[in-house]
């Protein structure tokens, strides 16, 4: 069997903590250590015997208090919105567009009437037309 840290006073301590250890390894938590193992379990219980893990005893009050606060902290990773809120609008000054010559050009163009019927000079180009049909 093994021999318990100085600091742990018995196995079902050592084992609550190496468990808690586990959880927090799971939870993403890095290694203190460079673990042989792979596990979070053999991880944990390899960082607590080199004395790598901080703990303190704490009495039935505390505890409880200490699990209210990781209670509370929970909702509100829980109720916190996926995206951060937006961040205010900044207004800016922006000189007012001044219109080119080629959108001058092309208001001209939509403002024209072209008739549908055109009338054709060339003789060839009058036999392309008949050839090709019209769509509609």
């Amino acid at each position: 069997m093994f021999q318990l840290p100085e600091a742990v006073e018995s196995t079902f301590r050592f084992i609550l903590i190496a468990a808690k250890r586990a959880e927090q390894l799971i939870g993403g938590a890095r290694a203190r250590l460079a673990p042989r193992g792979v596990k979070p379990t053999s991880i944990a219980l390899e960082e607590l015997m080199a004395g790598a893990v901080p703990w303190h005893a704490v009495s039935a009050e505390e505890y409880e208090l200490l699990k209210q606060q990781a209670t509370l902290e929970r909702e509100r990773e829980e109720q916190a919105p996926l995206f951060p809120t937006p961040l205010p609008v900044v207004a800016v000054a922006v000189e007012p567009e001044v219109e080119t010559e080629d959108e001058e050009f092309e208001e001209d163009l939509d403002a024209l009437d072209f008739e549908d019927d055109l009338e054709v000079d060339d003789p060839n180009t009058e036999d392309l037309l008949a050839e090709a049909p019209l769509e509609e």
